[in-house]
């Protein structure tokens, strides 16, 4: 009984846990320590409450030895019968149990409500289940007043047993009038259902169509009436302290009763209809006094319910978890989507020949189309999950856009240096030993070999002359310079070029480009060198200043 009652406290407390973590781990985005704080604020709810309901869930000592209770396997509608309660009707016991319910005879009005709890206390799946059937015997109530009064502390006791099971209890006002016997009459909202016992139940219309219910028709209207001033006008009363009642259903029959003159029914008969009331009563048995025909409408709405208000509270938890977790995975994936367009946006806002901020565009995109793969493979985070991720309408978007990427063209190469072209000229060929005057017969010669020398802007003409080693270095350089010149004037004469492009070196012996060992390498060496270098402001216009003849710089460029 003990571990029972333990699984009865704990099973709700866990369950509500359950979801409450399962909301924080996996939809919250807080840091793992905020989490862990939440985590742990919830097992100490946890743990208050599992002890609070296991202390109210304890087996509670039973005022009365002799209670009995519906069995746990019940799972019809369970009567508690108040009010006019008589042994004649509980002639068999306190219980009375058949197969569409169970009914529980409560002495006293004052103890419906403790009663309830020690039954629930004993099994709380039973709060589903419970109804709360009222008995009036207007035959036996003299003065009105008093029945209003019971009536009013019905009314109390079921607001207790609201707030003892969380859910209003349905209330069946069951009465039983002297006059001709009848079968039981349902009434269910503007319905009337004549239920004869062993035969199928009729509308009350067609009931009375029988011939024997005309003499029964001032009673039941005589009983409706006073069913509306008395019963269910004093139950109807607004009140703030004490709930209106609206009766599931109310059951009517009529039969020969014990009755007092005095009492409210037979004086309202004989005043409406002088009909005197009997004074004779018949024994029937307990069964009578039952109108087992309301179970059949009680049952689909008294189920079993796990709890009574307990249960209510861990489907409130419940909801409450779930929609928590489709809100917080809605604003996830909006999030996620906020992310994505705006780098996708970005990207497509950045012209494509702004190579730089596209490619840091592109690295972005990238990122996103990595996460957005990662999750595609390994299933994506429980938090954007219960069916709102975008994650595939997103991953193409982004990757359309990269496979649209163009990548820059390369950098252009770098324009070789131009080379300097030089035509090298044998001096023997050109001047006599020892002389600076071109032969008369070199003209052609010269013709030959510097047709490919055309003067232009920005290229200088460098005319240089070479020696070999043999005699005067002094008379050399001298030689080689005016050689130099020589051959200068000839080009600036013969072509009609202006002399500022032209640069004129005499290097002597300095530079051979053979041995002066031999006559063959003294031969080569013996030379006038014609190049074109870039320079700026070379061969600019005819009028300019010429250029030095000892252009250290041109002399440079040559290589010689």
């Amino acid at each position: 009984m003990h571990g029972k009652t333990v699984v009865r406290a704990a099973l709700p407390v866990v369950l509500c846990l359950a979801a409450v973590l399962w909301l924080v781990w996996g939809f919250l985005s807080w840091p793992v320590a905020g989490k862990v704080f939440l985590t742990l604020v919830a097992l100490l709810v946890a743990g208050m409450l599992a002890r609070h309901r296991y202390r109210q869930q304890r087996p509670v000592q039973l005022a009365d030895e002799g209670e009995i209770f519906p069995p746990d396997s019940h799972t019809g509608p369970v009567v508690l019968v108040c009010g006019d309660v008589d042994d004649n009707m509980f002639a068999a016991g306190q219980t009375r149990g058949t197969a569409q319910g169970w009914y529980l005879r409560i002495a006293e009005l004052t103890r419906l409500t403790p009663f309830a709890e020690r039954l629930l206390a004993r099994t709380p799946t039973m709060a589903g289940q419970l109804t709360v059937m009222y008995r009036c015997l207007p035959d036996q109530h003299e003065d009105e007043a008093l029945l209003r009064a019971s009536l009013k502390a019905l009314r109390v006791q079921m607001k207790q047993l609201r707030d003892l099971t969380g859910y209003s209890v349905p209330v069946v006002l069951n009465t039983e009038f002297s006059g001709p016997e009848t079968p039981w009459m349902v009434v269910r909202g503007n319905t009337v259902l004549v239920c004869p016992e062993d035969e199928p139940a009729l509308i009350l219309s067609e009931w009375q169509r029988s011939p024997q219910t005309v003499f029964i028709q001032p009673y039941l209207t005589q009983a409706t009436l006073l069913l509306h001033a008395v019963m269910l006008d004093e139950l109807g009363k607004a009140d703030r302290l004490c709930p209106a009642i609206r009766p599931f259903a109310v059951t009517l029959r009529l039969g020969s009763v014990s009755t007092s003159a005095a009492a409210l029914w037979p004086r309202l008969l004989f005043r409406q209809t002088r009909i005197a009331p009997s004074g004779r009563a018949t024994a029937y048995e307990p069964r009578w006094h039952f109108a087992d025909a309301v179970l059949p409408l009680l049952a689909p709405y008294t189920t079993p319910l796990q709890g009574g208000k307990t249960g209510c509270w861990v489907v409130m938890v419940l909801l409450f978890c779930a929609l928590g977790a489709i809100a917080l995975s809605v604003r996830h994936n909006q999030s996620l989507i906020r992310k994505v367009s705006a780098d996708l946006q970005r990207w497509q806002a950045i012209p494509m020949n702004h190579y730089d901020p596209k490619a840091q565009a592109l690295h972005a995109l990238q990122q996103d189309a990595l996460l957005l793969e990662r999750w595609q493979r390994q299933g994506e985070p429980h938090r954007y999950g219960l069916g709102l991720y975008p994650g595939n309408r997103l991953w193409l978007a982004v990757q359309q856009a990269i496979d649209m990427y163009v990548p820059p063209p390369p950098p252009p190469k770098p324009k070789p240096k131009p080379i300097p072209k030089i035509v090298r000229l044998d001096s023997m060929s050109l001047f006599d030993s020892g002389k600076a005057m071109l032969k008369t017969d070199s003209t052609k010669m010269l013709v030959n070999s510097l047709v490919d020398i055309r003067a232009k802007p920005g290229w200088l003409i460098v005319v240089a002359g070479h020696t070999d080693n043999t005699g005067n270095p002094k008379l050399n350089q001298s030689l080689s310079l005016k050689r130099a010149a020589a051959v200068r004037d000839w080009m600036r004469d013969t072509g009609d070029v202006p002399e500022s492009c032209f640069a004129v070196q005499g290097y002597g012996a300095s530079r051979p480009i053979a041995t002066n060992d031999t006559a063959e390498g003294r031969a080569l060496n013996r030379r006038v060198e014609i190049s074109l270098v870039p320079q700026a402001d070379a061969c600019q216009i005819p009028d300019h200043t010429q250029a030095s003849s000892q252009d250290d710089g041109a002399s440079l460029q040559n290589g010689e």
